[in-house]
């Protein structure tokens, strides 16, 4: 068993070693990525994407016969957001924030009017997202 012992690789955490400023760090390679993902550049990266995926989002947004945009169109009530969670900076975009102006979704999957005419659904978010996983 001595010879097989020393065969065999070390079990427990892997080390890494990083220079900053001068000082140099040992750290655990499981902690250097924490810090990574929760850094700056990944958050600004989390805001572009989410930023652009809503401006897609915003351009295939059905528009209402009304010549200028009121407060509870479709396109004023789709925003992005940047979040910091355990797994580090997530961004995601949010349809609908305000209550009073639900009708993206109804836009989006469709309904039936009060005389129960179906009215389909138009599925500009779907397809924005299509075309995203493509890219």
């Amino acid at each position: 068993m001595t010879g097989d012992s020393a065969a065999q690789p070390k079990r427990g955490k892997r080390w890494t070693k990083s220079i900053r400023n001068g000082v140099l760090f040992e750290t655990d390679v499981g902690f250097m990525l924490q810090e990574i993902t929760h850094g700056g550049r990944y958050k600004e990266l989390a805001a572009y994407h989410a930023a652009k995926l809503a401006g897609e989002i915003i351009k295939a947004a059905p528009r209402g016969p009304h010549k200028f945009t009121d407060e509870y169109s479709i396109k004023k009530n789709i925003h992005a957001n940047v979040e910091n969670n355990v797994a580090g900076w997530i961004g995601y975009v949010t349809v609908e924030e305000n209550p009073k102006a639900r009708h993206a979704m109804l836009q989006e999957e469709g309904f039936r009017t009060r005389d129960g005419m179906r009215h389909a659904g138009r599925f500009y978010i779907k397809g924005v997202l299509e075309r995203q996983r493509v890219e």
